[in-house]
């Protein structure tokens, strides 16, 4: 019997390799890199876009995911598309606030959103997803709340 996450038709479900996962992560830590060593922070544009045209139509449709997670081995676990939305809106946030605060010249605004986008990302590269530790926190105190 084959195993349907192995084969890269993205027809998973409910759940994305941890391969891609990883793929998307280094996209946008490899962005962070060039955009910090080029002190062009209008390179975060990239991965914005990319983040949002996948967070609308999908992960196959994510640029990030079909360059690099050929780099990873291919993997059977999995993470839950949940919380990957979940953080793909906190990537999406701390991009947005750092293009927006490089805009208005407000460059410490800038330069710490983008760390903590960094920080967060290196974390889940290492196997620690700092997103789904808030979001489990978020999920718990809603539910103490209605309780």
């Amino acid at each position: 019997m084959t195993n349907p996450l192995l084969h890269g038709d993205y027809d998973c479900v409910d759940e994305v390799p941890l391969h891609r996962v990883r793929g998307n992560q280094l996209g946008i830590l490899l962005s962070i890199v060039a955009s910090v060593l080029s002190q062009q922070l209008w390179i975060l544009v990239v991965p914005l876009i990319i983040q949002l045209i996948s967070r609308s139509f999908g992960v196959k449709y994510n640029l990030f995911v079909r360059l690099f997670s050929r780099l990873f081995p291919v993997s059977a676990r999995t993470e839950s598309r949940v919380l990957l939305r979940f953080n793909n809106l906190l990537a999406i946030l701390f991009l947005v606030v750092t293009l927006i605060a490089s805009l208005f010249n407000l460059m410490t605004l800038a330069y710490i959103t983008l760390s903590m986008l960094t920080i967060a990302v290196v974390l889940a590269l290492c196997g620690f997803c700092f997103g789904c530790f808030i979001y489990f926190h978020w999920k718990q105190y809603w539910a103490r709340r209605s309780a």
